[in-house]
């Protein structure tokens, strides 16, 4: 089944778009005319909605640096945001539904949330003070089915989100030897191919008829990040837990394949100026 939520991501790929990450723009977090005409919540402390009454649902997890495969090395300077991503339908940007500061443990809690979107929500790790970037702002999809029959109280828990340095965003960049464009400003896709048991899979591939270059990670960055002896990388290495990067993705339903040992249901994905953005493929056999 085809996650809803991800057709959110065909405006920002095929339309006219700023190159320019928002994010880096006092604006991003200070104005959100772009969606609903209303200011960004102010981010509520770490678990502030967990004592007294609580109204609405909340998100909450841990986050994974794509770099270390750890928590954020200063979850101080992040903040959990909520989107909404129906604007971006119609070319504008997603809505700030809620936000938190991250927990100084690295996990994030996100509450005061209420009628999801039926497309789906994200949420994304990002720097507090937009003015000084540290990371990448990241989108990690949260399925419309999870969060639907939450109320007042109910906490959709233990959801890993995952976030990208920027310094690690602009070494992915300056490893894509022959992609012609800057990863960062561009955006890319990033994610990971797992078996049943969510360990990671070695000898796994990509497609998408073309639409997109992919790079696979490997555990000796000597000859570069995605290359071995020259030549580029053309399948996943779980040494380094099967990591891929396709920047400037376009929306289209990827595969995963390795020879027929595991079976993953296509996904429809792709990414977004300025964000790094997380596909998981998860084995169904």
């Amino acid at each position: 089944m085809y996650r809803p939520w991800i057709l959110l991501l065909a405006v920002g790929c095929f339309g006219t778009r700023d190159v320019e990450p928002d994010w880096l723009n006092d604006a991003a977090i200070e104005d959100n005319s772009e969606g609903d005409g209303e200011d960004v919540p102010e981010p509520a402390a770490c678990g502030e909605d967990d004592t007294g009454e609580v109204s609405g649902f909340a998100i909450s997890g841990t986050i994974e640096d794509l770099e270390t495969g750890e928590g954020p090395a200063d979850p101080t300077a992040l903040c959990a945001y909520a989107l909404d991503p129906t604007p971006v339908l119609s070319g504008g940007e997603p809505i700030v539904m809620a936000a938190s500061a991250v927990c100084d443990s690295g996990e994030y809690h996100v509450g005061g949330l209420s009628n999801p979107p039926s497309i789906g929500m994200f949420i994304s790790i990002a720097d507090c003070d937009a003015s000084s970037p540290t990371v990448m702002r990241s989108a990690t999809g949260i399925d419309f089915d999870d969060v639907k029959d939450l109320g007042d109280g109910d906490v959709f828990s233990d959801k890993v989100v995952y976030l990208v340095t920027l310094g690690y965003g602009q070494e992915v960049d300056s490893n894509l030897d022959d992609y012609d464009g800057d990863a960062v400003t561009t955006g890319f896709m990033a994610g990971f191919v797992m078996d049943l048991d969510y360990d990671y899979v070695s000898g796994a591939s990509l497609s998408c008829t073309g639409c997109a270059d992919f790079y696979y990670l490997d555990d000796d960055p000597s000859d570069g990040m995605f290359y071995t002896a020259g030549e580029r990388n053309t399948v996943t290495d779980a040494s380094v837990r099967a990591i891929f990067v396709a920047p400037g993705a376009p929306i289209f339903t990827y595969k995963a394949d390795d020879g027929g040992t595991h079976t993953w249901e296509p996904q429809l994905f792709g990414s977004l100026p300025g964000y790094a953005s997380f596909l998981l493929f998860n084995a169904d056999n």
